[in-house]
């Protein structure tokens, strides 16, 4: 009778061991899993971040040729290099584009006066 419950005792010791041992492979792997997925969420929210503040450094760069080239106490000739630099950073100024054609303008009125 003792045999067979220490029998049957280290069958079921010995199935619990196995059976530990499985359930912890397994949430290892989840650990895993939900690390990977942690340091994905953490790349793509540091990229969208980075993003954020390429868009900010260019907006705030525009707002300042905008200001350079509203300014009415600086001269047309000194705004080209601000009408130059807005134009190439596909500023969507059309008053911008206007005042350069405009300075153009009067440039070759200069000229031919």
């Amino acid at each position: 009778m003792v045999s067979i419950l220490g029998i049957t005792g280290g069958i079921f010791g010995i199935t619990g061991f196995v059976l530990s041992i499985i359930v912890t492979i397994r949430q290892a792997k989840i650990g895993k899993m939900y690390a990977q997925e942690h340091a994905e969420k953490k790349e793509r929210h540091a990229h969208g971040l980075n993003m954020y503040e390429q868009e900010m450094t260019r907006t705030e760069r525009l707002m300042f040729l905008t200001d350079r080239i509203f300014d009415p106490y600086i001269p047309k000739e000194f705004k080209l290099p601000f009408y130059k630099e807005y134009i190439s950073m596909k500023g969507n100024g059309t008053a911008v584009r206007f005042w350069q054609l405009e300075a153009e303008r009067e440039k070759k009125l200069q000229q031919l006066a």
